[in-house]
């Protein structure tokens, strides 16, 4: 009975994790420009579990992009090979340990990564979650964004990160 009270309040607190992650997500589109879209729609890719893409689906499907007035359509990718024509993948921890491969498979694509991994800021990742001070922050990779051909439009998503040069600067 513990084990599963256990369990129940694990799954709860992630639950709670998932939607921070999924209104970070939305609010980096406000930060964020992609190339002009024709469509309408602006998907979030999730590449993990049917439960981690669930939960962001719930918190982001239909709503509206604010700086194009496209609506968010969740897909969710089983794996690294299905991944295609998303403007914003999210890797969960316990989908992939080969953030590598996932890179090689949307370069040439205008895909914000966002990553949840210790060390995959250094390994590709555009924007990674990480946990500081018991608080949900992310860190950010400016170059890889350019590399994916999206820019940075507000300085403001690079001084709320806890790892910019804008930091680094401000300690030397």
């Amino acid at each position: 009975m513990f084990l599963w009270v256990m369990n129940a309040t694990q799954a709860h607190a992630q639950t709670k994790n998932y939607r921070f992650q999924a209104f970070y997500i939305l609010n980096f589109t406000k930060y964020i420009e992609w190339p002009k879209q024709d469509n309408d729609r602006f998907v979030v890719g999730v590449l993990g579990s049917q439960y981690t893409s669930r939960t962001i689906s719930r918190t982001l499907s239909g709503r509206k992009i604010a700086s194009n007035g496209s609506t968010i359509v969740v897909k969710r990718f089983p794996s690294i090979s299905q991944i295609k024509d998303c403007d914003i993948l999210f890797v969960s921890a316990n989908s992939t340990n080969n953030i590598r491969r996932v890179i090689r498979k949307t370069t040439g694509h205008s895909t914000l990564i966002v990553t949840e991994k210790e060390g995959f800021i250094g390994k590709g990742s555009c924007i990674n979650f990480v946990v500081k001070n018991r608080k949900m922050r992310y860190e950010i990779n400016p170059p890889q964004i350019n590399h994916f051909g999206l820019t940075v439009k507000n300085d403001k998503i690079l001084t709320l990160a806890v790892n910019t040069p804008i930091h680094q600067n401000a300690t030397e």
